[in-house]
């Protein structure tokens, strides 16, 4: 009887190389599972877990400008007596993101957009869950935040990508923003001077200061992503009469929404002069001509805009 030719031994080399393997499979495995574990978990339902008493200041640093300016940060806080702890997101197990109360981001824009790479695992994590549909919008229900960037205006589009994809992905969670992102940029060497504005407006926001008292911003340091001007219109259409007065056009009484007002309706350092309730009444007056008797004459004399003008001629006589 034939005997079968045993297999020839595994070298050493190939036995180390066997087991990284499995070991490498049995870590993104266990990763995986407990990633798993907490998207399904009671935190994305109405009962998220309980703050965090402590803050998080989490840095995404390249060069160390980021890093340098999150210890600036915690060192003012904690002028203030507030409490908040500096994070290094290598050391950092997003899980615990639904725990936290307060967090606040300075993040540094890497290559092609994306933030450095001690803070793509974070940053994969959230994009990930924010697109998940079995996470929702309230995994970080309890969580408020803000988000700082540091960038170069050279690389175009990609100018502080990093930092209004946080802000785009904390939001989608479900977190509350405290204050639309702000930028600065290393090459105009502005960023000590606008951090030190975004520090004293996170301060007055955590000792809940009125913020009507402080000296104001220009515009072009807030880069305001993720207001719905829409919205605002539908709003104030329903809250306000209909009949534009004076106030409306001079804009003397302050806008209810008073936490936004310092960003919102401004654009490079410039007032928006029309504000919401006119844009809605403009768009839907049409005022009735007395030299019109014809289509052909309405459309010589006021140079309709819309293509069925006639109709709306008839409708509003």
């Amino acid at each position: 009887m034939a005997k079968t030719p045993l297999a020839p031994p595994l070298s050493s080399s190939r036995l180390a190389l066997v087991a990284l393997l499995s070991a490498t499979s049995v870590f993104f495995l266990w990763k995986s599972r407990r990633r798993l574990r907490v998207l399904l978990s009671p935190y994305s339902s109405m009962n998220p877990p309980k703050p965090s008493p402590r803050g998080k200041i989490i840095y995404a640093s390249a060069t160390g400008t980021s890093r340098s300016l999150a210890g600036r940060l915690s060192d003012c806080l904690r002028s203030h007596g507030l409490a908040f702890d500096l994070v290094d997101p290598r050391h950092y197990e997003p899980e615990d993101l639904p725990k936290e109360a307060l967090v606040l981001i300075v993040a540094s824009t890497w290559e092609e957009g994306r933030p450095p790479p001690d803070a793509q695992f974070l940053a994969r994590w959230l994009a990930e869950s924010a697109a998940d549909f079995r996470v929702g919008s309230l995994l970080l229900a309890k969580c408020r935040f803000a988000v700082f960037g540091v960038g170069s205006k050279s690389y175009g589009d990609s100018f502080n990508a990093a930092a209004k994809d946080f802000s785009k992905w904390m939001t989608a969670l479900g977190a509350s923003e405290m204050t639309p992102v702000w930028v600065g940029d290393v090459d105009s060497g502005d960023v000590d001077e606008v951090f030190e504005l975004w520090s004293r407006r996170i301060v007055a926001l955590l000792k809940g200061e009125d913020l009507q008292k402080e000296s104001g911003h220009s515009g072009s340091m807030v880069e305001n992503i993720g207001f719905d001007e829409s919205d605002e219109e539908v709003e104030e259409e329903v809250l306000e009469p209909v009949v534009v007065d004076m106030e409306d056009i001079a804009g003397k009484a302050p806008s209810r929404r008073s936490s936004v007002a310092s960003t919102n309706g401004w654009e490079n350092g410039v007032r928006d002069m029309v504000t919401p309730v006119i844009r809605v009444n403009l768009e839907k007056q049409l005022y009735v001509s007395v030299d019109a008797a014809t289509k052909d004459s309405l459309k010589a004399i006021d140079r309709p805009l819309f293509g069925d003008f006639w109709e709306r001629f008839l409708v509003n006589i």
